[in-house]
């Protein structure tokens, strides 16, 4: 008898899950009659059936279609990572390199199924909610469903990692207390996605989310299609990236140099001072903006004045709109940045000091081969977080310095969903184009992080 580890066993037994989770989707999804969870009366229902394209209300189309098509793909990788396994089992037990991919392969797909198929499903439901007469047998019967679906899920999520069984049986204290805050996040963070749906229909808040007509891409097509997409991305892009770097070495320098001032009494007052406009409202800050930069009684264009120049008009002319915004973004802000450099800084064994100091190093010398390297990762982490988030900036603010006259630079992305989503109420619209901005910023964080493992530096995941 060959003697098969218990790991094989294991995965075996997670790419069933995920067989069983796909198939009971494409038995959900397919066109099956629906009269055992409608709980009604043969007679009042046509012979067809209730199909997924019927209980939506629309007519078949490509983006639904792809649903079916990944579900069968789903379902025959499951079972071909079945038979792979059990020619595994019989012909190489002490395991492989194909093995351990197989193994993060079926993990990979159990997460996956319960996220998008299960929240696919719920999105089905809802109109067969609107039946008074179906409503409890749907509700139970969906409820089952999904129920079973999930505890599948968290089966193969278990199982299938044979390190996270083991931390859990191992430190299961710890996992008791960790579960009100993963609790917490499912419900206000993963649960919420449901409504991401939005984006592919025309939402009227009195209809509801499924009652909303199906419009697949078309808030995506008319985003692009605006005669200002170009200049909305453009503007956000590059009011942060001309923001990372300005304002990004701002707070490492005046870190290093709060860390090499030895009187601490004059330290802890400069901390307080540059920390204190961290806490001004942007609109007070605007205000003062507007009140100094006045081209009648400002004191900036007072100076200019008494120099011999002209009055400037600097919140008027869009050629100011980025040095203002990232200027007051750095004078604001950069003083509460520090506080994590200062962390790191005092972290530093102090022994590395004096054996600099006895070695007739100078402080530029110990700011060059002690400080840096030990900022260099958290420097490399707030980078790839700063790359992730390259199409959003404080739309407070931009919207405080929006005038007629700077709207040329003025006018973001964050600009644009306010007037046209709030304002406008075109919220599917809005949606559609903050999923996109996310999309985006999930690809750069992910592109950066994986440049920064390439180069042997510190790395988010």
């Amino acid at each position: 008898m060959i003697n098969v580890p218990r790991r094989f066993w294991i995965t075996l037994a997670g790419f069933i899950g995920v067989a069983v989770c796909s198939l009971l989707n494409w038995v959900q999804i397919s066109s099956v009659s629906y009269d055992w969870v409608l709980g009604v009366r043969q007679e009042q229902i046509e012979r067809t059936g209730y199909n997924l394209f019927t209980l939506l209300n629309v007519p078949e189309s490509g983006s639904l279609r792809s649903f079916m098509l990944v579900l069968a793909v789903l379902l025959v990788s499951a079972i071909a990572a079945i038979a792979v396994l059990a020619v595994l089992a019989l012909r190489r037990p002490d395991g492989s390199k194909m093995q351990t991919a197989l193994t993060y392969w079926g993990f990979g797909l159990a997460a996956l199924i319960p996220l998008v198929f299960a929240v696919f499903a719920a999105s089905i439901s809802d109109p067969m909610l609107n039946n008074p007469a179906a409503r409890e047998p749907v509700t139970l019967g969906l409820t089952l469903f999904l129920a079973l679906q999930a505890i599948i899920a968290v089966a193969v999520m278990v199982t299938v990692t044979e390190k996270l069984s083991r931390a859990v049986r191992r430190d299961w204290q710890i996992y008791v207390l960790l579960f009100p805050a993963f609790a917490l996040v499912f419900i206000f963070s993963y649960l919420p996605m449901y409504g991401i749906q939005i984006v592919f229909r025309d939402f009227k808040p009195g209809f509801g989310i499924a009652a909303s007509e199906w419009i697949g891409w078309k808030n995506f097509t008319d985003f692009f299609a605006y005669p200002y997409a170009s200049r909305l991305i453009m503007n956000t892009l590059l009011l942060n990236v001309y923001g990372l770097f300005w304002t990004f070495p701002v707070p490492i320098i005046m870190a290093i140099f709060l860390n090499q001032i030895t009187m601490r009494r004059f330290k802890r007052f400069t901390q307080t001072a540059i920390y204190a406009p961290h806490f001004i409202s942007p609109v007070v800050m605007i205000g003062m903006l507007m009140l100094f930069l006045s081209p009648s009684s400002g004191l900036v264009n007072m100076l200019i004045e008494w120099l011999g120049g002209n009055p400037v008009n600097f919140m008027l002319e869009a050629s100011w709109f980025r040095g203002l915004f990232i200027g007051t973004e750095v004078w604001q802000h950069a003083g509460w940045n520090t506080i994590l450099y200062i962390a790191a800084l005092t972290a530093i064994d102090l022994g590395l000091y004096e054996a600099a100091t006895i070695d007739g190093a100078t402080k530029w010398q110990k700011i060059r081969y002690i400080d840096i390297p030990h900022l260099v990762p958290i420097i490399v982490m707030l980078i790839i977080l700063n790359c992730g988030a390259m199409l959003v900036s404080n739309t407070d603010k931009a919207l405080l310095m929006w005038t007629p006259g700077n709207s040329p630079r003025a006018e973001i992305i964050g600009v644009f969903v306010y007037n046209i989503g709030l304002v406008g109420g075109q919220f599917s619209f809005v949606a559609a184009i903050n999923l996109f901005i996310n999309v985006i910023n999930f690809v750069m964080i992910v592109t950066v992080n994986q440049i920064a493992k390439r180069m042997k530096q510190a790395s988010l995941f």
